[in-house]
């Protein structure tokens, strides 16, 4: 357990058992996180890197946990139900603002120091605490009135409950509402002439608020001002503002002395609230992803997962990769369905070459990857096995450093996976062993698909061998091509092997495919 997570700072719930775990969005048990360690390769083979990038920076918290899957159901379903309350907009509304507010209050902490002037920097400073307080009061308020289902985000609310009626918070919105309103009593003059500026208390003035009010109410029949502005002012101060300020702070003292000894503004967040803060970005950063894909017609779903294999059922899918790229520029992405259940573990793809299979396989690892985060995934409907593992092996440019060949390499790279597989891990190859002759292609990926089929993995095998697919326990599915065979569908059906595949890749490469002729004759 962090030591945060034990001991709140100025401001803490005082009720709450200091050796209790404190509450978490992320983690069903935080003194046991439990999350897989996928290789690099396997999130840039399944683009899942672009889609990342979108969500967020490199290297942040977010993007860390986005590299974390993880291995337990029930971890799974604590993160799904958290993305089902955020559906309903009377619960991620406010825990939009919230954010928004401490974001807000986080950066112009940081920016304090820049502020010269004690008394200024210490005035902005019981603004800044302001906000929070605010904040903090208004998600109390909109958690209270959200009917909640997920444990995560119930916790929250308890904790809440018991932070805002504490003494600790009570008494940093009572001292800034005092500090604030001693402030707003000060009343000054200033005489000024050409040389000199004279500051000195208020006389009694008369107040010309009601009269100005009532002349003007016929043009402001229906007008309300806006909502007072909750950002604290960052504008630069002038050396002569900052002269009037001391004035001000020598004829008023008892106003200005009670906010320069305000010890509990120094460290005034909850370091609990500022954590779990913190993990909402998780939810609201990958939100945002799905709320600007589905406004160009894409969908999610939140997934079923299994600990064990229980048959594996995704409608609807597609590349998530895909739509970001073409976000807006073009129409949704082509949608696929597929299916194992009883002994099916093995899917070989075959079809003619920008036919889609490998867009497929990257699919099927997409869903698979993102179900394990606890995330909707880019389908209508999924019930997917949470791997322990998701081996990638795509086709890769042989290096010119490299001693082994490039199909050694392979097969060393395939024959590590083998060695570790299990039934829980998901393999994914992607035009293997296609540097070889068609007749080893052939043997090698037939003894490959076989030790997967042995350790009863589940995997995809994009291939342009149609053989591969008559294996016993191996599903056939077909990229598709319409009634012209020069036009691709990128549908990918389940069905027996057509014998294109390989027809088209002898074609290409010897230079007799339909483009390739054409291209010669109207030379």
């Amino acid at each position: 357990m962090d030591s945060d997570d034990k001991v709140c700072g100025p401001g803490a719930a005082e009720g709450r058992d200091p050796m209790s775990p404190a509450p978490s969005l992320l983690w069903r048990d935080p003194e046991h996180r439990t999350v897989a360690q996928p290789a690099p390769e396997t999130v840039s083979d399944l683009n899942l890197d672009r889609v990342f990038a979108e969500v967020a920076v490199a290297g942040s918290a977010v993007d860390q946990l986005l590299r974390a899957p993880l291995l337990h159901s029930e971890d799974v379903d604590y993160r799904r139900q958290v993305f089902t309350d955020l559906a309903e907009p009377s619960v991620r509304g406010p825990l939009e603002k919230f954010s928004r507010s401490m974001s807000l209050v986080r950066r112009h902490l940081s920016e304090l120091p820049l502020v010269r002037h004690p008394v200024v920097r210490r005035r902005l400073g019981v603004d800044i605490v302001h906000v929070y307080c605010r904040s903090v009061s208004t998600l109390h308020r909109g958690l209270s009135e959200s009917t909640l289902h997920s444990p995560a985000l119930e916790s929250w609310r308890t904790y809440l409950n018991s932070y805002i009626s504490g003494a600790g918070f009570q008494q940093l919105c009572s001292g800034c509402e005092e500090i604030l309103a001693d402030l707003a009593e000060i009343r000054y003059s200033m005489q000024i002439d050409e040389h000199r500026i004279a500051v000195e208390p208020a006389a009694e003035i008369t107040g010309y608020t009601a009269t100005i009010e009532r002349l003007f109410a016929p043009f402001t029949q229906g007008w309300a001002p806006t909502e007072k502005q909750t950002s604290p002012p960052f504008a630069g101060v002038h050396p002569v503002e900052e002269r009037v300020l001391d004035e001000l702070v020598h004829l008023f003292p008892r106003a200005f002395h009670r906010m320069m000894d305000g010890a509990e503004f120094d460290e005034f967040i909850d370091p609990v609230l500022d954590r779990l803060d913190g993990e909402l970005q998780f939810y609201l950063s990958f939100l945002r992803l799905t709320d600007r894909l589905s406004a160009h017609g894409s969908v999610f779903c939140l997934p079923e997962v299994t600990d064990s294999f229980d048959g594996i059922r995704v409608t609807g899918a597609y590349d998530v990769a895909l739509a970001v790229k073409n976000c807006g520029e073009t129409d949704p992405p082509v949608t696929n369905d597929y299916h194992l259940s009883g002994s099916e573990r093995t899917i070989v793809v075959t079809g003619p070459n920008q036919g889609g299979k490998s867009t497929f396989a990257r699919m099927f690892g997409q869903v698979t990857y993102l179900a394990a985060l606890g995330c909707p995934v880019p389908a209508r409907a999924a019930r997917v096995l949470l791997a322990d593992t998701i081996a990638t092996h795509f086709e890769r440019r042989e290096r010119s450093d490299d001693a082994a060949g490039k199909l050694e390499g392979e097969l060393t790279a395939i024959g590590e996976t083998l060695a570790h597989a299990t039934d829980r891990t998901i393999i994914i190859l992607n035009e293997s062993f296609s540097s070889t002759a068609t007749a080893d292609a052939q043997q090698i990926g037939a003894r490959v698909l076989r030790k997967i089929m042995e350790r009863k993995a589940v995997a995809v095998f994009v291939t342009f061998l149609d053989e591969l697919s008559d294996l016993d326990g191996a599903v056939s599915m077909v990229a598709g091509v319409g009634a012209d065979p020069t036009l691709r569908t990128f549908k990918v059906e389940r069905k027996p092997a057509d014998g294109r595949a390989h027809a088209v890749a002898l074609a290409e490469q010897f230079e007799l495919s339909y483009d390739a002729i054409v291209g010669r004759v109207t030379r």
